[in-house]
């Protein structure tokens, strides 16, 4: 965990480079700035695992294998996003059958970076439903043990009427076997008892994710998303058989020659920062400046130098200064425009009269 809270400071860290985007509107020099802020997410699903067992190169990517992931999620374009991902699962399977019985359990955490495309470039800019692709790099783990022995230490013997007994089919006091259960304890590192003529490799591997998702815009701050990532790993010992395993483990049957690969379907709900704050002098929300202006409509009934998209005063006489609301300047503050104030700077405001 101490690497996830590292790699998680260093997402953070990288999130000031993306501060803000502006854009600059020419007509009447109106500026709005949209700030590009980072969001959070956790989710939960299931995991397929595609290895050795049961000869799995495809399959429903739709697992029983439980597994979550937390993300922070930093907008760069209004179409491109980078991902920084957590994921953790727990993966368990097995295979029962004449040729072989084979078993393991093992956690898979995984630390990823992408980047997701969201078809922005085709789709309305106000929408509720926001599709996207992704594909990225990511460093994984993962820790396989067997479970090989009862809980009173008995070693399981697989018989060929389907029943698991504390000794050998082939052995002399077959007539006195006793049938055990498995306790799906799973107590044997598969490394460590030497599967693969090793106890050294790494259980460690680097992996592309690659797959596809639907972000449900809840409202402001919420959005509720589906993803579907295909892990591509490049290790062949994620469920700890290999081409190399030992025929005492494994049987007769060998294991394939494919890496092992991994299928995460989830859901997640997500919360984002990403606020839009109007210039000082607008009055009204973005989104009806931009929908405004983008239809080209920017007319100036009173010529003031104010569109009346934003004009409090639409009517202002010709040649009146006035602020930034497009309202006549009051000097003075007694509620009275200077140009109909005889006394531009009353010494007393709060008793001026209209005259």
């Amino acid at each position: 965990m101490k690497h996830f809270w590292f790699s998680l400071f260093c997402i953070l860290s990288t999130l000031s480079l993306f501060a803000q985007e502006e854009d600059v509107f020419q007509e009447d020099a109106i500026k709005i700035e949209k700030a590009y802020g980072p969001t959070i997410g956790f989710g939960l699903g299931t995991v397929a695992m595609y290895g050795d067992l049961n000869d799995r190169h495809y399959g429903s990517p739709f697992g029983s294998n439980p597994g979550f992931n937390l993300y922070v999620i930093q907008p760069v374009y209004d179409f491109l996003n980078i991902k920084f991902n957590f994921f953790s699962a727990l993966v368990r399977d097995e295979e029962r059958s004449l040729d072989r019985n084979v078993n393991y359990e093992t956690d898979l955490r995984a630390i990823s970076i992408l980047i997701e495309y969201n078809f922005d470039h085709f789709l309305p800019k106000i929408r509720k439903v926001t599709p996207f692709i992704t594909v990225g790099i990511e460093a994984v783990e993962f820790n396989p043990k067997s479970d090989l022995e009862a809980f009173g230490g008995e070693t399981y013997n697989y018989w060929s009427d389907g029943t698991i007994r504390n000794v050998s089919e082939t052995s002399a006091n077959a007539d006195q076997s006793i049938i055990i259960q498995r306790d799906y304890n799973y107590e044997t590192d598969i490394r460590e008892a030497g599967y693969n003529n090793s106890t050294t490799y790494a259980e460690r591997t680097l992996a592309i994710p690659v797959g596809a998702g639907v972000s449900l815009h809840l409202n402001d701050q919420f959005n509720f998303r589906f993803e579907s990532i295909l892990h591509l790993t490049f290790s062949d010992y994620i469920d700890g058989l290999t081409t190399r395993t030992r025929k005492q483990f494994i049987g007769s049957k060998k294991a394939n020659a494919n890496n092992d690969h991994f299928w995460y379907n989830g859901v997640s709900l997500s919360y984002n920062f990403q606020k839009v704050q109007p210039a000082d002098h607008l009055n009204k929300d973005n989104d009806e400046v931009f929908d405004f202006l983008a239809s080209g409509n920017t007319e100036d009934y009173d010529s003031d130098g104010i569109i009346d998209l934003i004009d409090l005063c639409p009517n202002t006489p010709p040649e009146v200064a006035v602020d930034t609301n497009g309202c006549a300047i009051d000097t003075d503050g007694d509620g009275i425009a200077d140009y109909l104030d005889e006394e531009v700077n009353s010494e007393y405001p709060e008793f001026a009269n209209d005259k």
